[in-house]
This record gives structure tokens, sequence and C-alpha cells, in this order.
């Protein structure tokens, strides 16, 4: 019963954040738009931004059935980490340039 308590919690948590990101992107498109039309854009972008999750999600469900989607899904996430670790690295051996280059500023007085 706890357990199904905290993976509901944690669905709930994830549903947050996904309607929190989905919020901001449809406020920034209706934001470019005149004042009138924004009201209908919005529930527009929230009508289809809900049912595409729905849609999605069964979808989901019904590719986790097949096995070898699943193999697929975890090789794809192997190897986006190890090309994420890859630009990590190469990130920290660039280096910023250690010498210091001396800036003399010369002010002028205008009479």
């Amino acid at each position: 019963m706890i357990e199904e308590l905290v993976i509901l919690t944690q669905i709930i948590f994830i549903d947050i954040i996904l309607a929190a990101d989905n919020a901001i992107i449809i406020g920034l498109i209706a934001a470019n738009f005149v004042p009138k039309n924004r009201r209908q854009i919005i529930l527009w972008g929230v009508a289809g931004a809900l049912v595409f999750k729905v849609v999605f999600a069964l979808f989901a469900t019904y590719l986790f059935k097949f096995y070898f989607i699943k193999i697929l899904g975890g090789l794809l996430l192997i190897w986006i980490v190890y090309d994420l670790k890859k630009d990590l690295f190469e990130i920290k051996k660039v280096k910023s340039p250690t010498k210091k280059i001396k800036r003399t500023v010369i002010y002028t007085k205008c009479i």
C-alpha cells in the first residue's frame, strides 16, 4: 500500500512539472498575439496538450507490451548517457586562457 502511494505521488509530481512546462510554452506563444485572441489560444493549447498527453500515454502503454521496444529504449538511454558524458569531459578539457590581458584605459577630458 505504501509503495503504491509513493508511486502515485511520483506520477503526480511528474505530471505537475510537465503541466508547468506546457503552461510556460503556451504562455510564451500566446504573448505574441493580440490580447483579445490570447484566451482562445491558451484554451486550445491546454486542450491540445491534454489530448496529446492522453494519446501518447496510451500509445506508450501499448508499445511497452513488446520486449524489444524496452530493450531498444534501454540501449537508446545508454547511448544518450554516453554521449552526454563524452560532451561533459570535452568541456572540462577546454581550458580558459590563464594569461590575463592587461587593459589600460585612457580617459580624455573634453572641454
